[in-house]
């Protein structure tokens, strides 16, 4: 398990999932250390002097650009998810660590028509998803060319308290509360994973890292949900009746059954432990 008085440095502190892998490293007496942006465009050097004056234990990349709305540049897109990821990876060449966690995206892997596995080939359909599997590239690559505890952690469709009000859930929720129409594709399906079950697979990785290295790791409950299906569970929680106009799938690069093979995480000991209505 992970031990007391270690450090993490954290890139993405103040996004949702930062925030909460945050707590739950203090919970476990682990200083978490904030990676600010900046530092993570740096040149190599100056963030070469940053990881050594804090020698972390643990490296966790979670910052990325192109996965809300409203970000478009094409090129921040590549310098946030391609680039931070190589420096970061370079700077740490010759850093004492234990474990190197790159968070990419489940949209990498394209357009299935079942389970999403670590197997899989991937087939990027936007640039967000392209310059995410470049990052997981290199940090395969890193691992195996140079031995070093690197690994990549697949998050599938995390919810939960601080997420982003135009998500899907909180978007939902909103139309109960208001009684506006909404858009909805009825359909398409999401493996909806709670923020705290996604940090719990985040932290087994670490534990694992001796035999994750150089690997991916989906961290998903294993279930393909519909939106109606979403829709239905909040109905009942709220006894509110959803005005919604059925509209075909607004984004065209989402894959209609989109769920995780989750055999691996499932091997290391992970458990869903909050199902999603509740």
């Amino acid at each position: 398990m992970l031990n007391k008085t270690k450090t993490a440095i954290i890139s993405g502190a103040n996004g949702f999932i930062g925030k909460h892998l945050w707590d739950a490293l203090v919970e476990k007496d682990i200083q978490p250390i904030a990676l600010e942006r900046d530092t993570l465009y740096a040149p190599v050097p100056q963030l070469i002097g940053v990881l050594h004056h804090y020698k972390p234990n643990y490296i966790i990349h979670l910052a990325s650009y192109g996965n809300h709305r409203g970000q478009q540049d094409q090129t921040k897109t590549i310098m946030a998810n391609y680039w931070t990821t190589y420096n970061l990876l370079k700077a740490s060449e010759f850093l004492d660590y234990e474990a190197f966690i790159n968070v990419a995206s489940s949209s990498c892997y394209g357009k299935k028509r079942g389970a999403m596995s670590e197997l899989d080939s991937m087939y990027p359909d936007t640039m967000y998803a392209a310059t995410k599997v470049g990052g997981l590239q290199l940090a395969r690559a890193f691992a195996k060319q140079y031995k070093k505890p690197v690994m990549t952690v697949v998050p599938f469709s995390v919810y939960g308290e601080g997420e982003a009000s135009f998500r899907f859930i909180p978007t939902v929720i909103k139309h109960l509360v208001t009684n506006e129409t909404m858009q909805l594709n009825a359909g398409n399906t999401h493996d909806w994973i709670y923020v705290s079950d996604f940090i719990a697979g985040l932290l087994l990785a670490i534990d694992n890292i001796d035999i994750l290295k150089g690997e991916l790791l989906n961290i998903g409950r294993g279930v393909a949900t519909s939106n109606i299906d979403v829709v239905s569970l909040l109905e009942d929680i709220t006894s509110k009746q959803l005005n919604y106009k059925g509209v075909d799938n607004p984004n065209p690069f989402d894959s209609p059954l989109w769920y995780a093979d989750n055999t691996k995480l499932l091997r290391i000991g992970w458990k869903s432990k909050t199902p999603l209505k509740q």
